[in-house]
Order: C-alpha cells, then structure tokens, then sequence
C-alpha cells in the first residue's frame, strides 16, 4: 500500500520568522526535499548561501517550510518540471521571495 502513494508535488517556501525572508521552490516530492532541505542547512551544506547564512545565524527554530500549492496528479510527467517552473516564478513574485534550485 506504502509504495502506491504518489508523493505531493508542488510549491513550498521556507521562512524566517527573525527576519521575514521567504525561499520559494518546488519540488515533485515535497516531503522528500523538505528533509533533504533541512539535512542540507543542518549540516552547513546548503548551495543557496543566503538562506544558509541566516539559518547559521538564527537557528532551525526560526525557520519553518510551508506548502503552498500542490499539484494534481493530472499534470503529465512530461510537462511536470515546466508546470513546477512557472509556478514557483509565480510565487516568487507574489511574496517578493527568493528562488531556491
């Protein structure tokens, strides 16, 4: 039953309650690249350095990751990463965010 569960894909952001930065990006697996994510930034291995930078300077708990659109299972594999792509531009504009790879 586990491995016929299609993960949640979508736009997400990270916020800093500290300073009220917000990182968009999105991801066809939400939950994975939320641990990925947080893996990354714990151990200082993060490739976005701002977002680094404030999470070395504040602390995980200032930071929270939020889902703020999914996808229906609907949009073809084919078109998913050009959906995701302009989503996520689409977001960044609406929160005046940055973008995350």
């Amino acid at each position: 039953m586990f491995k016929e569960l299609k993960p949640a894909r979508g736009i997400f952001a990270v916020r800093c309650a500290a300073t009220g930065q917000v990182w968009i990006g999105s991801s066809p697996n939400l939950q994975a690249w939320r641990n990925s994510l947080w893996f990354s930034l714990r151990s200082g291995g993060s490739p976005n350095k701002t977002l680094q930078r404030e999470w070395d300077a504040r602390g995980e708990a200032a930071f929270s990751y939020e889902i703020l659109e999914t996808l229906d299972d609907e949009v073809p594999a084919l078109l998913l990463g050009d959906v995701l792509k302009e989503k996520k531009l689409g977001w960044i504009a609406k929160l005046s965010a940055e973008g995350l790879l």
